[in-house]
């Protein structure tokens, strides 16, 4: 056994050369690779030597053998040696031609063999020049194409690197906010937004009761319901506390109809837990108002918010009713000419006791209407609208009572002790906050197309049916009329868009593609930047260009969704052409426009002036008419179609 001394201070064996290394084979290569230069000196050698002696007589004819070294030398060497080389075999061959001249010509004249090596030398040179440039291009050649792949393998793993970073990122972020983190785009301010916190009612009891695994499973089944609908509706989940879940509406995203998206999510979260059979029952509470939003922490950071309304919005999800929806004030003014809602009260008594109160309150307002308007009875109905705490009510019909008896004592007191219990029994004292605030649970959307001022009461009896037979999920519409705040105007346009294709007698296969067609229409809008949407004066004309790239997204996600119907997809791809032809995608005139088109395009003209906008209020219906007619006269509807629409509505 060798002493670790023998084989090198270090106790390992000294390495070989390279030329030494590897087997034979490979031994042999690298000693040829190395030796390359010198082998090829001392062929050239022996190749004059073999032709000087071999070939005495015919010496001429073989000097064409010294391309095929030289030219192997200038592809293996390159051009500087391949020239050397060159330049050597003609020194040879001049010395040969000095001192036997009559080697190489037939006369064996001294010049006339060294003009001939001297023009065969010339053509070796320039032969080895350019095989040996050509090699040292493709070399190059070969190194670049070497490092770029080099380059490329290096970029795709930071590519790979990168993604997967991501992919860590937006499983644990927002993925709208590990973008705009990444771009740098994020910083502290101080913004209106709506606050939404989540919990589920019993839950912790239920998490003591059972397996961790369970519960977990069960919870990330709850999840998953609730997640899609906040990811549709905008919401920016903050973070998960357990079973409860915090959520911003108009950060980082700043939109302008932030309250609305988070009523609506937070009501399609109850109704989709119902359909789907959840065992859970959840609360939920919102809060709209000024809160500082912004990354927080400093080696773990997260997009939040801080501020009252935050506080707020956590506290009316502690007061809130299993499977309902809480909202403060400054969210039901934001949100109020699409919802039904009722106020909260302080209640002091029993299920009974209310019960009884309403049962009395029923009679008592129906002998008001039977026998028209009497003080005493006006006072006995405000006196039991004060014992069910809406005080309101109460002063309302006090003041109706003095209104008629001015002189009574008692009206004056109670209508005195309601104005000043107002504050106690309409406004709620959440924990930790000094002033009580009026708190309005959701009971509801508004239709709008059961609005009489909008759609007649036989209209709607007649044909408002057919809209429960449309099959897209209503949440994919509502998420995008909450945008611009227009929730309701799709079911109108729906509506009397089937009405008037009824009317001018169409089959029923278009009627129904009609019908879809009216719904659907506006799909497209959730590509178009929302402060176009909500722009209460003109828009400009590159701004005209956005808004109307959203018939073309419309038909595009219609598409996505399956609806891939030709005559569906052509009402909606047309619906903003115009009569006289200068519309919009195709310019299309008169009847070469759609008849479908032409009836969306009336019936949302009629629902967009009759609804209230946040820039701007409602039109009355025969104004709105009277507007489409004069658009027809100028050429932007179908005549036919507005007179029909009028006669309908009459």
């Amino acid at each position: 056994m060798n002493s670790p001394e023998a084989q090198g201070s270090s106790g390992t064996r000294p390495e070989l050369p390279s030329v030494l290394a590897g087997t034979w084979p490979d031994r042999l290569r690298n000693l040829l690779a190395q030796q390359l230069e010198p082998l090829f000196v001392i062929l050239i050698g022996l190749l004059v030597l073999a032709v000087f002696y071999l070939f005495p007589n015919n010496r001429t004819a073989f000097l064409n053998f010294f391309y095929l070294p030289v030219l192997a030398a200038a592809y293996f060497l390159g051009k500087r040696k391949a020239v050397l080389g060159a330049t050597l075999c003609i020194l040879l061959m001049v010395l040969i031609a000095y001192f036997y001249p009559g080697s190489f010509t037939v006369t064996g004249g001294q010049v006339d063999a060294l003009l001939l090596v001297s023009i065969w030398g010339g053509f070796l040179v320039l032969s080895s020049a350019a095989v040996g440039s050509l090699q040292e291009r493709l070399v190059k050649g070969f190194e670049e194409t070497r490092q770029l792949l080099e380059e490329l393998k290096r970029s795709r793993v930071v590519e790979e690197m990168k993604e997967r970073v991501e992919k860590a990122l937006y499983s644990t972020m927002d993925p709208v906010v590990a973008k705009l983190a990444t771009e740098g785009k994020l910083r502290y301010e101080k913004r209106e937004i709506s606050i939404m916190f989540t919990d589920l009612s019993n839950f912790t009891a239920y998490s003591d009761r059972n397996r961790p695994d369970v519960v977990l499973e069960e919870l990330n089944a709850y999840l998953g319901q609730i997640e899609p609908v906040l990811d549709l509706f905008r919401g920016h989940i903050d973070k998960y506390m357990g079973d409860g879940v915090m959520v911003e509406f108009g950060a980082p995203v700043g939109y302008d109809r932030h309250a609305l998206l988070a009523v609506l999510a937070g009501w399609k979260m109850q109704e989709t837990l119902r359909k789907q059979g959840s065992p859970w029952h959840m609360r939920v509470g919102i809060a709209t108002g000024s809160a500082i939003v912004g990354m927080l922490g400093v080696r773990r950071q997260a997009y939040s918010a801080l501020g009252d309304r935050v506080n707020v919005a956590k506290r009316l999800e502690e007061i809130c009713q299993p499977d309902k929806v809480c909202i403060d004030e400054p969210t039901f003014k934001a949100i109020e000419p699409f919802v039904n809602v009722t106020k909260l009260r302080n209640m002091g008594y029993g299920r009974n006791t209310d019960a009884e109160l309403l049962e009395r309150l029923s009679v008592l307002e129906e002998k008001l209407v039977l026998g028209g308007e009497d003080p005493k009875l006006l006072y006995e109905v405000g006196k039991i609208y004060f014992q069910l705490h809406d005080a309101t009510a109460a002063i309302r019909h006090f003041e109706r009572a003095l209104a008629l008896d001015p002189d009574s004592t008692e009206i004056k007191l109670a209508y005195a002790d309601a104005n000043f219990k107002k504050d106690e029994y309409e406004k709620i004292q959440l924990k930790g906050k000094l002033a009580r605030i009026t708190v309005y649970e959701l009971t509801g959307l508004k239709e709008r197309w059961k609005e009489r001022a909008v759609v007649p009461a036989d209209v709607a009896e007649k044909y408002g049916p057919l809209l429960s037979q449309i099959e897209l999920p209503e949440e994919l519409v509502l998420s995008v009329e909450a945008l611009d705040g227009s929730v309701g105007h799709s079911r109108v346009v729906a509506l009397i868009s089937y009405a008037l294709g009824d009317r001018l007698k169409l089959n029923e296969e278009l009627k129904r593609a009609i019908l879809l067609a009216g719904y659907v229409q506006d799909i497209g809008k959730e590509a178009v930047p929302h402060h176009i949407l909500n722009r209460p004066g003109s828009l400009t004309e590159q701004e005209t260009k956005l808004l109307d790239r959203y018939v073309q997204e419309s038909v595009a996600t219609l598409k996505r969704l399956g609806y891939v119907e030709p005559q569906l997809l052509e009402i909606v791809g047309h619906h903003r052409e115009v009569w006289k032809g200068d519309g919009y995608p195709d310019g299309l005139q008169g009847e070469a426009i759609p008849i479908g088109a032409r009836i969306t395009a009336v019936a949302e003209a009629y629902s967009a002036l009759t609804s209230w906008r946040p820039y701007r209020e409602a039109w009355d219906a025969r104004m709105a008419l009277s507007e489409l007619r004069k658009g027809a006269e100028h050429g932007r509807y179908d005549p036919r179609v507005v007179e029909t629409l009028i006669e309908l509505l009459k």
